[in-house]
């Protein structure tokens, strides 16, 4: 009782000063307001909608200074600071091609154009214009970025060549740990509730630390309920491939200072479908989450506190055991992972991860000057069942916390200062009653340190860091202890005008060796080897020189991003002649140096006599090798990616709003390491069809088919290549989404 008088005093007191806020958005050549466009306070993370004249209000708690970031169709968005004691009209330039967005993965914020480094970022609904099996392959269609699969529900994204351990996740400025020892399981990060994407390629430890070597897959959450809003988005999907079944439903409100998100989903899927017709044994998977948010403001203060639950369940192709493989006939056995029948029930063997993530994020606005305070706990379990028993064959419990501080100090409008600390504190435990150790149990502590000075001055951005790194790794029940320590260097130079934008940028980083790499010892049956790892092996180090060039026209685009990254002390899990039981045993080995160079290139063209017309097309081009000429392991393919975008601007209450066609062509990958074979090239089409029924309640439904000509097909990065088997062949999907909208006046 005490605390909801106390909750319902504050809210009064809330009222009774809050700030009113307004401004219009107008049509930069015809000086009309637009609208219904979208205007966000990023700071408080609000949002609101403009009345049709084009006008908007905010009343509610806002700092002294903020930014504002207003967008609309078939203009550019704009981002502005802001006071709430001016009321501001905002003037849209009109654009038919929309190639900058705001971005939050970079400490400095703003545009994507003004960041010395390239930033891609894409929402859930562009991501999924031809729907992804899960967020790893949705990802996969930014240039520069593929997908390392093993059927349809277990991926992980790999950025210019690198993945696992290389590529650090962050889910709203949290790192996501798990364990990422084993590419036989996918990311454990579902759709549910995300916003978008932002993906930075190459080395980025000096924004995030450790583990960042080959870039950051940035995940920000969708955005509250505009104000004075309740929202619930109900949706339902079905895949054919492998029956997959797909429910989720969201609840969003926004009144006053309070605001929150409530989520949950459910997913199932069972053996998905090769071209011939055959079922993959054991491919199955199962997805379960749960999502809330809450969200309070005050005029210099604002605090989001965020939960975050998600159960995956992974089936092992190619190392069943179980009732049906009789013991007496297991020596003879020929193992034959194509079957004729499609199952979906629980099957060994199978992997079952767990992950919690909560956090709580505070912002303190001091005068111009922003002070940020995260912390955060993620708690990541790991199962492997192999028998039919109840005990797990691997049970690994991995807790990971986490506090982050920054401020973000405004010297003068050309000056921008950002410095802070990161602390980390990872523990990894073993379940005593697991049958096998494939790593010990261990506490690694993390500490960084970090400034990044910004200097800009008409078009010019020149931006610049340095960072320092200790990490302390201690192995429990063993003599082995280590600290690697590393510091990092960035400094970038961008010049953006009203036609072209020009980039360059150099920049360090390090990985740490992981745990894995250095102690194991043990059978890994996800990934059917035995691994053993090696205590001498050191940080891994990158250094990269990225530029990039961009050319804006009001109908075309055209964006070209070359970079060449020297890796030092490189690590790779190489295969043996040696066999322990029926396993290869595979070692973990250090490369002096390597180099990884290429380059990403994009084209998008919007006909002015067909304002309806969108081509999209992006080709990213990769080769890895070792100084010595040798070729790097587990390179992607050279990969072309076309989309054409049919808009329509229909005026019936049912109409067809959009149909894409996509094209992927995957060059031949010839250039393999001594322990890889040659794949072959192929291509993909898709098609997919989105529509509206706006009648009370809006139903939008997704109509599409993914490998349209049932193409048999191998990638080089998935495991599905060793054991001969073809990825998924033709599969129909339909989605629906209910979108249901009230006002809380």
């Amino acid at each position: 009782m005490k605390f909801l008088l106390l909750m319902s005093c504050l809210t009064v007191k809330t009222v009774l000063f809050a700030q009113s806020f307004s401004g219009k958005v107008i049509d930069s050549n015809t000086n009309k307001g637009i609208p219904f466009a979208s205007v966000f306070i990023t700071e408080v993370e609000l949002g609101t909608t403009c009345d049709s004249l084009g006008n908007f209000e905010f009343i509610s708690n806002l700092p002294n200074y903020f930014t504002l970031r207003i967008s609309a169709t078939f203009y550019e968005t704009q981002s502005l600071s802001a006071t709430p004691d001016i009321n501001h009209t905002i003037a849209l330039i009109p654009k038919h091609l929309s190639f900058d967005d705001i971005i939050v993965s970079s400490p400095l914020g703003g545009n994507a154009r003004q960041n010395a480094y390239r930033i891609d970022k894409l929402s859930i609904n562009e991501l999924n214009s031809i729907k992804g099996s899960n967020l790893s392959e949705a990802i996969s269609n930014i240039a520069g970025v593929q997908n390392a699969s093993q059927g349809t529900g277990n991926s992980k994204p790999v950025i210019r060549g690198m993945q696992g351990v290389r590529i650090l996740t962050v889910l709203n400025g949290m790192r996501i740990e798990g364990q990422q020892w084993g590419g036989d399981h996918g990311m454990a990060i579902g759709q549910l509730g995300l916003g978008s994407v932002e993906v930075i390629k190459g080395p980025s430890s000096l924004l995030y630390g450790s583990d960042a070597l080959g870039g950051v897959l940035f995940l920000v959450d969708a955005p509250y309920a505009k104000i004075n809003q309740l929202e619930v988005t109900a949706s339902t999907s079905f895949e054919s491939v492998d029956l997959n079944s797909t429910n989720s439903i969201m609840l969003k409100s926004n009144k006053g200072p309070f605001r929150f998100s409530l989520g949950a989903l459910m997913s199932e899927s069972s053996d998905f479908q090769a071209p011939n017709g055959d079922y993959l044994n054991n491919s199955r998977y199962s997805e379960k989450g749960i999502k809330f948010s809450m969200g309070f403001n005050k005029e210099n203060w604002v605090s989001h506190l965020r939960y975050t639950y998600g159960q995956n369940i992974y089936g092992v192709p190619g190392e069943e055991h179980g009732e049906e493989h009789e013991e007496e006939h297991e020596e003879e056995h020929e193992e034959s992972f194509l079957v004729g029948s499609q199952k979906r029930g629980r099957l060994l063997q199978y992997q079952k991860i767990d992950n919690h993530l909560i956090s709580w994020e505070n912002k303190f606005f001091i005068g111009k000057h922003t002070l940020e305070i995260l912390a955060g706990n993620t708690f990541n379990h790991f199962q492997e069942f192999e028998d039919l028993v109840d005990t797990s064959a691997l049970n690994l419990k991995l807790n990971n916390s986490l506090v982050n501080i920054k401020f973000n100090y405004s010297i003068n409008p050309s000056w921008k200062l950002i410095t802070g600390t990161q602390a980390m504190m990872q523990v990894n435990v073993n379940d005593p009653i697991a049958e096998e150790r494939l790593i010990p149990d261990f506490i690694q502590l993390d500490g960084g340190l970090f400034s990044i000075l910004s200097y800009k001055r008409k078009d010019w951005n020149i931006q610049s860091g340095v960072r320092y790194d200790l990490r302390s790794l201690t192995v429990k029940d063993s003599s082995f202890s280590s600290i690697y320590q590393s510091p990092n260097f960035s400094f970038g130079v961008v010049n953006s005008k009203s036609l072209r934008t020009f980039r360059l940028n150099i920049s360090t980083g390090f990985r740490a060796p992981h745990l894995t790499e250095l102690m194991s010892n043990g059978e890994h049956h996800g990934a059917a080897r035995y691994e053993v790892g090696d205590a001498n092996l050191v940080s891994e180090r990158a250094t990269q020189m990225d530029a990039s060039m961009e050319f804006h026209l009001e109908h075309f685009e055209f964006i070209i991003n070359p970079y060449f990254n020297r890796l030092q002390n490189y690590i790779s899990l190489e295969k043996t002649d040696q066999y322990i039981g029926d396993l290869p045993v595979y070692t973990y080995n250090r490369f002096s140096n390597a180099n990884l160079y290429g380059s990403d290139f994009g084209v998008h063209y919007h006909p002015h006599f067909a304002h309806w017309l969108h081509l999209e097309t992006s080709y990213s081009y990769i080769r890895g090798e070792q100084l010595n000429g040798k070729s790097l392991g587990q390179i992607p393919q050279n990969k072309l990616n076309t989309f054409l975008k049919a808009n329509f601007n229909m005026k019936q209450k049912i109409k067809l709003e959009e149909i894409v066609l996509q094209h992927e062509y995957y060059s031949i990958q010839s250039h393999v390491s001594d322990f890889e074979t040659t794949t072959n090239d192929y291509q993909l089409f898709n098609i997919a069809s989105h529509f509206l029924i706006d009648i009370k309640t809006p139903l939008k439904i997704n109509l599409g088919i993914k490998n349209i000509f049932n193409v048999e097909y191998y990638n080089h990065l998935s495991r599905l290549k060793n054991l001969n088997v073809f990825h998924p062949g033709r599969s129909f999907y339909v989605s629906m989404t209910f979108d249901i909208k009230s006002n809380l006046n």
